[in-house]
């Protein structure tokens, strides 16, 4: 069968077109504000609306939650042997949809509006539990793959690079194959988030607290008082308002899962080519997939294309999986565990704070409630400012992974110069 040679995006490309593509979709989103509301001096103020509507999103996908759910999701998909892009994508638009739903029937009818609260208190409670579950366990899992991770690297160290034992130790980390009791709890939840695009009903379960939708509800209703030209203007333009909360909001959370990526995985291609040709074995034969495999499986059917993949394609896998055990790698790796387990922390002991009896008496007590009312306050404070949290979360993570380079680059340079 003939053999066929097709272009390939390469990681860096696909990185470069996925933040393309997401300002392509913020600048056609404030095109359509700009039509909508830029016509008249009446709706101009809406505009205003948008703007803040668009910064919401930017500072919501900088939430704890989101950092720490596609910080640790993405350490997993590379245990597993994948290259994921969109993991931070599909986390926010899963995220988004309840919100976009909800204004998309405001916009319907405003009546929707007067039953967010009820709505919103019970899907607060049932958001708030799924997504610290869903922290605890991906840092249970990402503890697993951390002490997989040290125990192969001091196998490397100690063991010859040929010996059968570090051909087993490198293979993609499988949540099923593992036979580790914590495992057998916790199997089921993390082998159904074994792709990118699964991350998106995890963003939908995250997204039942209603607290970011209840504010783009309330500029949507704000917008519908607005007239032009002594007459309302249609309640389908307020629409706009959630889309450009979603692409605020998805391009921070991809611009998050794309460096961290390449923080645990290094930069294996070592050059910003776009295009890597590949071999295919016929003309229908399908191109990579957006999860780049590390290490392919030696079955029959992927073992012909493996050895027909070009030699930069093999580099790069093989210079992936000697980053993935690094020691920056490994520091990460327990600074994203730390991270999950402190921010689910807060949100479950914030949940339990605000639907226990005796602790929000405790809380409001005229005499400060004594160490109890002292400590639930300050669950409440951790949770009320998750955002910060989160912004200091990836400045932590940028001085980390910049002083890590920094000083690499500096050791490498004293050693060019070192006198033999």
């Amino acid at each position: 069968m003939a053999k066929l040679i097709a272009p390939s995006l390469t990681l860096f490309g696909r990185s470069l077109l996925l933040i393309c593509c997401e300002l392509l979709a913020n600048a056609l989103c404030w095109t359509a504000a700009g039509v909508m509301f830029g016509r008249t001096e009446e709706t101009k103020s809406i505009l205003g609306l948008a703007m803040l509507a668009w910064t919401l999103g930017l500072r919501h996908a900088l939430d704890a939650d989101h950092i720490s759910a596609i910080d640790n999701a993405t350490r997993g998909f590379m245990a597993m042997g994948q290259l994921p892009v969109t993991c931070g994508l599909y986390f926010s638009l899963g995220h988004s949809t309840i919100v976009i739903v909800v204004n998309v029937a405001i916009a319907i009818s405003s009546n929707i509006a007067n039953k967010l609260n009820g709505v919103g208190q019970i899907g607060g409670i049932i958001g708030s539990a799924i997504s610290g579950s869903f922290l605890f366990i991906v840092a249970l899992m990402n503890s697993i793959i951390l002490f997989k991770l040290i125990r192969r690297r001091r196998h490397l160290q100690a063991a010859n690079h040929e010996d059968n034992t570090h051909h087993n130790d490198n293979a993609p980390y499988n949540p099923k194959d593992d036979h580790m009791l914590m495992m057998r709890i916790i199997g089921p939840i993390v082998t159904f988030v074994n792709k990118p695009w699964k991350m998106y009903p995890v963003g939908v379960l995250f997204g039942l607290g209603f607290d970011t939708t209840s504010s783009i509800a309330l500029l949507a209703i704000s917008a519908l008082t607005k007239t032009s030209g002594g007459n309302a203007i249609p309640s389908s333009d307020v629409v706009i308002l959630p889309f450009l909360f979603t692409a605020g909001m998805t391009l921070v959370d991809s611009l998050d899962s794309i460096l961290m990526l390449y923080s645990y995985a290094g930069f294996p291609e070592h050059s910003f080519k776009i295009f890597e040709e590949k071999l295919l074995q016929d003309s229908t034969s399908g191109l990579e997939t957006d999860c780049e495999r590390i290490e392919r499986k030696p079955d029959i059917d992927s073992a012909p294309k493996f050895e027909s993949q070009p030699e930069i394609q093999i580099t790069r896998n093989a210079r992936a999986k000697q980053n993935a055990i690094s020691g920056l790698s490994i520091l990460l790796t327990l600074m994203s565990i730390l991270v999950a387990f402190s921010i689910s922390l807060i949100e479950i002991m914030a949940l339990i704070g605000d639907n226990c009896t005796p602790c929000q008496t405790a809380v409001n007590a005229e005499d400060g409630g004594g160490i109890a009312g002292r400590w639930w306050r300050g669950w409440n404070v951790a949770s009320d400012n998750i955002g910060y949290i989160g912004a200091g979360i990836v400045g932590v993570f940028a001085v980390v992974v910049g002083g890590w380079y920094a000083v690499a680059w500096v050791i490498r340079r004293m050693r060019q110069h070192r006198p033999l």
